[in-house]
This record gives structure tokens, sequence and C-alpha cells, in this order.
């Protein structure tokens, strides 16, 4: 273990956090080399957070955690937050900006949740949806497949805000269903990660079901936050 570069072994700790925080307190303890990587500030600015486990019986280790992250400017504290006063808070503009300010830092998730909400926000009254972000489709299907796992998804105890219902239930996702793309004769077919296949959209409608999948599923993965800060 001495021999490693701090660089591993701030890697090495960053995955022990999110595992279990109890076992990032004792690696600390046990090597001196986690120690002084673990007194950085570059550390709590870049662990990553979005699969910390959130062990119940170490409610308290967990908030001082993700709070030394925050105010150390950790780009996936500041998503966590800004998702937490969105969808459970109702602060919308405040929440979002945060969403938005930890994409600009490097957040993947952040930027794919900032620009599918710039697009689900562009609905018009006929249901459809204009505001495309400059993402792949492959890239839409990666993030989706990320905040649909069990480790992001399921959290039911909170209503999600007004504003965003309203906007969501706008959405048309049976767009398709009069559009030439379903038409094509042979069909075309485009296979997602999960290996499952589908027939191939035109933009106006894949952005259409991609807005709607995301509105429907993006909230379960909002979680409680330490308000103490």
């Amino acid at each position: 273990m001495d021999s490693l570069p701090p660089s591993m072994l701030h890697k090495i700790l960053s995955t022990v956090a999110t595992m279990n925080i109890r076992d990032f307190g004792s690696a600390r303890i046990a090597f001196p080399g986690f120690n002084e990587v673990g007194r950085e500030d570059h550390f709590y600015r870049s662990a990553n957070l979005i699969y910390l486990n959130d062990w119940v019986d170490e409610v308290s280790a967990v908030r001082t955690f993700r709070l030394k992250c925050y105010r150390s400017g950790n780009p996936e504290a500041i998503y966590l937050r800004g998702m937490y006063e969105f969808f459970i808070l109702h602060l919308v503009d405040e929440g979002w900006e945060k969403i938005h300010l930890a994409g600009e830092r490097g957040c993947e998730l952040a930027q794919y949740v900032d620009g599918m909400l710039n697009l689900a926000f562009s609905v018009d009254q006929r249901g459809i949806v204009h505001n495309y972000p400059a993402f792949t489709r492959q890239h839409v299907d990666k993030m989706f497949q990320i905040i649909c796992s069990w480790q992001l998804s399921g959290h039911w105890d909170y209503d999600k805000p007004g504003m965003f219902l309203s906007m969501a239930e706008r959405i048309d996702p049976n767009v398709p269903r009069d559009c030439w793309c379903s038409h094509i004769d042979p069909p075309e077919f485009e296979v997602s990660l999960a290996g499952s296949r589908s027939r191939w959209k035109c933009d106006r409608c894949f952005w259409n079901c991609a807005a709607y999948d995301f509105c429907y599923q993006i909230h379960l993965t909002a979680r409680t936050w330490p308000i103490e800060d």
C-alpha cells in the first residue's frame, strides 16, 4: 500500500466510502496514506456520491460526509441537493439552478437531467417538445438505464411539484402513431443497451418519447438531503 500513488489511494478510498461509510472511517484509521488523502479538500470535491449507500444505521455519518462534500464544491453533491430542492422541497428554480451548476462542473448525470428538463419544459399545446439537447441516442439510452437502476430509483415518499406534473402530463407519448416513421416498410429497428428492440423513430418522435419516459422516471431518483447546512 505504501508504494501506491495518491491518485490510486484516492480512487480506493472513494470506492470504500461509496460502499460503506463506516469502512471509510476504518480505512482512514488503519492506514496513514488513506487518512492523509481523506483530509484533503480535493477528495471531498471529487468523491462519488451518486451511488453512496444511504445506510439507515449510519445516517449521522452519511449526513456529515455529504455536507463536507457539498461545502467543498463537489458537483455530485450539488446535483443531489438540487434534485432534493426541485422534487421534494418544490423549489423548482433553486433546484434547477443547482442541477445546471453541477452539470457545468462536470457531473454527467446533472448534464443529462438539465438537458432533459429543458426538453420537457419546451412542450407546446399540442404535446410536442422542441428544445432537443445535443445528446446522441446512445447517450440518452445509457443515462436512462442509469436513472432506472435500482441503486438510484425507487424513492416514492414525496409529492412531485405541481409545475412539473402539469408539464409532464402535456407531453404526448403517442406521437409516433400518426408519423411517417411508423409506416416505414420494411420496418427498421434499434437495439437498446439492455438488448431490447424497438422500431426506429424520427427525431420528433424519439425526443417526445424520451421526454415522456424521463419525466415519469427521474423524480424517483430524488433523495432526502441534510438541511443543517
